[in-house]
């Protein structure tokens, strides 16, 4: 008795071919030029992309190789190529990164302490009982009677925050970890510093007013 041939199942059989045509019309040179670059569009290789994309997406492109005309240069296949990768680049740089994972960067590098500066002038309250009698609530207000003693009683000039974290350390404060930022701030919603270039930084009338008037009253 003869062996039957195992059948072959129809799915695997299956195969689905779309076929382009076009039409082209121009001069001899115009002609030519499009078949060069249909001929050139087909020689390529296949690319197959597996991708867990939306339908939305996957849907979009489709729609985008369903109705390009083959008469449009070889450079829109490579533009759609473009795209993808860009999308997948950007789809990798929105990921969640969970807080605290970030790299660290210290704000305060660069700044450095400012040598010879005497903090206990002869006569004068020196720097530490000055702030403990002022009793800064803040770094903000800390930073303000850093500046306002060395401006007032210290007579400096050209104070930056250099001098600043010189005078953080000298009374044993714990220094912001942005205080250059810290100083622009101070200046732009409290007004009480003033400075178009942040190493010379004054007090204002305002600033100068709170210190002495509003600081050290208790609560």
């Amino acid at each position: 008795m003869a062996k039957r041939t195992p059948e072959t199942s129809p799915a695997a059989d299956k195969a689905k071919v779309r076929v382009f045509f076009a039409e082209v019309e121009g001069n001899n040179d115009s002609v030519q030029e499009a078949l060069k670059t249909m001929v050139s569009a087909m020689s390529r290789p296949v690319r197959v992309i597996s991708d867990n994309k939306s339908q939305l997406k996957g849907g979009a492109l489709t729609h985008a190789a369903d109705t390009e005309d083959a008469s449009e240069p070889a450079g829109e296949f490579d533009e759609i190529a473009e795209v993808e990768a860009v999308e997948e680049e950007s789809d990798a740089s929105n990921v969640r990164r969970p807080r605290g994972t970030g790299k660290k960067t210290d704000r305060n590098a660069g700044i450095v302490l400012v040598p010879d500066l005497n903090f206990r002038p002869a006569g004068q309250q020196s720097l530490k009982e000055f702030v403990e009698a002022k009793s800064p609530k803040s770094d903000v207000e800390t930073v303000l009677v850093a500046f306002y003693y060395m401006q007032q009683i210290m007579r400096l000039a050209n104070l930056g925050p250099n001098h600043v974290m010189t005078a953080f350390k000298e009374v044993g404060k714990a220094i912001p970890v942005d205080l250059k930022q810290t100083i622009r701030n101070i200046r732009k919603s409290k007004m009480w510093l003033n400075f178009t270039d942040i190493e010379d930084v004054r007090t204002t009338t305002q600033g100068s007013n709170y210190v002495e008037h509003e600081m050290g009253k208790g609560d």
